[in-house]
Parts: structure tokens; C-alpha cells; sequence
């Protein structure tokens, strides 16, 4: 009976896996044939053409004419789907909710990308995020795969649960992937804003080493190593905003005082601004009038710099990247402050790495690492990786 069991088993696994190969071709190599499949992956072409068929009936994929570049009928072509299908990321944070549209190539469509004001209770949260998707889920002719979550905190391993999000409370103790899985009839998941800003870095620079430094409200740290995200489990590298560096410091949402996330962020800055003009700002009118006149803020910018590079020097001293993404505002108000930013970690990072560290700004937002990483959950869905020795 085992023997049979596995018969039958092996044979559906490498039907999986081919398919899932398949996928993979497309993802790298862009629109290409099935004979360039075949080469590629080293699979028979009889085996190519079989799992291209049920990709293809699964919507994963689209067949097009090739370019004609010569005598006779053109070729057909595969592409990962982009037209008769969709999927959504969504990206909610304190202030703004994102949301955008893609194709399973990763494509962005611009004209369907919206914000809107993040709600105060989780049942309106819901709503709202149904609202604005409800006209795309409902365009003719394209079927929506399903849609990618990201929310800040601390999000329970088994991906269901958000656990606890200090500035953004009405999500703690939710089940927002399976809430809205129920209200919008396809997968959704749900994965931590770090992770999204990590997935969506990944496929901007092509690097499977890097980690990132979110400090556009609260402080998070994302790590990718080897192509995976590293510590899908509560705590660090999450919450590297919530390490006290100031015991008698400002009063943090999490509770606690002094909080580094308190001292070194977009967040912290517009505090700082307000606190000098005599009036609340919001972090879009503390840059924008920053960029204006940078010396009227200058002693501001130095305070938050110098808690940005603690945060840079830890990220290099515990994981030692070779690449560092820095994902907020700040370091954009004038042309040189990521070059004092990589200075003044330099300082406090450990010899070794002082160099191996590069600093860069982010090209991504947290809507579009949503989107990636249900493209991820979709594309692992169909199977598992085939070995590269096969």
C-alpha cells in the first residue's frame, strides 16, 4: 500500500514542480517560447508542453505572438499573465491606507493605484479596503487571483493573526487575511510591513541578501538572506524601533520610554518640527517645508540623523547585509544626507563591516511588497522549487 501511495504521489509532486518551473522561466527570462523552457529548465519539451497547458488553464500565464522577424507564420510566446488577470496589494499604516494593482509579471498599473484614510476601527478598515477594491474585482473579462496585506507590527507566525501593532491598535488581536478571504472570495494573506518593503527591494535591485530600514512612522527592520526572509517568528527583526536607547525618554505607542523609533524617524522629525513652529504638522508638511529651507531645520534634521545611524550600525553589527535600504522621507530633503548618514553609522559600526554595509534609498512602497509577496504565496502555491541538480 506505501508503495503505491508514493507511486501515485510522485508523479502529481513532479507535475507540480514542472509547473512551477515553468513559472519560474517567465519570472527570470521574460516573455519566451516553450523550446527556450525547455533549454532552460533542461526538461523534455513532451513534459514542458504538458505543465504550460495547466498553467495556462490555471490564468497564470498568457500565449502571444512573437515578434515576426523573418519569412512565415510569427511564434507563440508565454508570459506570465498580465492582462486577463490581476492581483491587489494593499498597505495600511497609521495615517493612509495604499492600495495598487498588478499582473503577475509584477507590473504596477499606475492608473488603478489610490490612497485613502486608514479607518479607526478594524470593522471600517475592512470595509474600506472591500470599497475601493469592489470596481477592480468586478472589471469584465479579468479575474482577480487574490490580494496581498501588509500592516505593521507583530504578526503571529502561522500568518493569520496580528498580534500587536503599537501605532496602529485597532488590528491587534485580528484575523484580517481570513476576514477579508471571506468577504472577497479569493486568497489573501496577510505579511508584515518589513517583509512586503523586503519582497519589493528584492525584485527592484535582483538581490537575494539585504535588509531593510523602515523609518517612515515607526522604526522595522526586514531581513532577506539567501532569498528568504529571515525570522518569521514574533519579535526581532521586526521590532528593531522598540530597543530603549533613552530610559527617560518620550513615551512610545508600545508604552515603554525612549524608544529608538521615538527618536529616529520621519514620525520623530515632524514632533520636532512642530515643537519649533508652535503648531501640529504632519509629516508631509514638515518635509515639504524642510525641503523648502533646510536651514531652519537643521538642528532637527542632525538630531534625527544621529538616531537613524544607531539604527544602521545595529542593523550592520546583527546581520551584517551587504546592501541596507533605507525606506522613509527624511534623507530626501537635501541631496546629501544619506552620504552623512553612511558616515556616522560608519563610526559605530563594528571594523568589519564598516565597508561591507552599502546604503541606498528605497524604490519601493509597502502596497507594491504586498503585491509581491501574494505573487510569492501563488507562485509557491503551484509547487514546490526543483532541485538544480534535476
Amino acid at each position: 500500500m506505501k508503495n503505491a501511495i508514493t507511486s501515485n504521489l510522485r508523479p502529481q509532486l513532479l507535475g507540480r514542480m514542472t509547473q512551477r518551473a515553468v513559472v519560474e522561466a517567465l519570472k527570470s527570462q521574460g516573455p519566451i517560447s516553450r523550446a527556450d523552457i525547455a533549454r532552460i529548465t533542461g526538461i523534455s519539451p513532451t513534459t514542458v508542453s504538458s505543465a504550460v497547458t495547466q498553467v495556462l488553464n490555471a490564468g497564470y500565464i498568457e500565449e502571444t505572438d512573437a515578434e515576426i522577424s523573418g519569412p512565415g507564420r510569427p511564434g507563440k510566446i508565454l508570459r506570465l499573465a498580465r492582462e486577463s488577470v490581476q492581483v491587489i496589494g494593499v498597505s495600511v499604516e497609521p495615517e493612509w491606507c495604499e492600495m495598487v494593482v498588478g499582473g503577475l509579471d509584477g507590473s504596477i498599473y499606475e492608473e488603478h493605484s489610490l490612497r485613502f484614510l486608514t479607518p479607526n476601527t478594524y470593522a471600517r478598515l475592512l470595509a474600506e479596503i472591500e470599497k475601493h477594491a469592489r470596481p477592480w474585482i468586478d472589471t469584465p473579462d479579468v479575474k482577480t487571483l487574490g490580494l496581498g496585506l501588509s500592516l505593521p507590527g507583530l504578526i503571529d507566525p502561522s500568518g493569520e493573526l496580528t498580534v500587536f501593532s503599537p501605532n496602529l491598535h485597532q488590528t491587534d488581536d485580528q484575523h484580517p487575511s481570513h476576514d477579508l478571504r471571506d468577504r472577497l472570495g479569493f486568497s489573501t494573506i496577510l505579511i508584515q510591513e518589513n517583509d512586503a518593503l523586503c519582497l519589493a527591494e528584492r525584485r527592484a535591485h535582483l538581490a537575494e541578501d539585504l535588509a531593510i530600514i523602515d523609518y517612515s512612522g515607526g522604526l522595522g527592520l526586514g531581513v532577506i538572506t539567501g532569498g528568504r526572509l529571515l525570522g518569521r517568528h514574533i519579535g526581532l527583526p521586526r521590532e528593531l524601533g522598540h530597543i530603549t536607547v533613552d530610559p527617560k525618554g518620550t513615551v512610545c505607542g508600545c508604552g515603554n520610554r525612549g524608544c529608538l523609533e521615538t527618536l529616529a524617524t520621519d514620525a520623530t522629525f515632524a514632533r520636532r518640527v512642530s515643537l519649533k513652529i508652535g503648531r501640529t504638522v504632519t509629516i508631509d508638511e514638515a518635509i515639504r517645508l524642510a525641503t523648502d529651507d533646510p536651514a531652519a531645520f537643521h538642528s532637527e534634521i542632525e538630531a534625527v540623523l544621529d538616531y537613524l545611524a544607531i539604527a544602521v550600525a545595529m542593523t550592520a553589527n546583527l546581520f551584517a547585509p551587504p546592501l541596507i535600504i533605507m525606506h522613509g522621507r527624511l534623507l530626501n530633503i537635501v541631496p546629501n544626507l544619506l552620504d552623512c548618514l553612511t558616515s556616522r553609522a560608519a563610526v559605530r559600526k563594528l571594523r568589519p563591516f564598516r565597508e561591507k554595509c552599502r546604503l541606498l534609498q528605497s524604490t519601493s512602497t509597502k502596497a507594491q511588497g504586498a503585491l509581491a509577496g501574494i505573487l510569492d504565496h501563488l507562485f509557491e502555491e503551484l509547487g514546490p522549487l526543483m532541485p538544480t541538480n534535476v
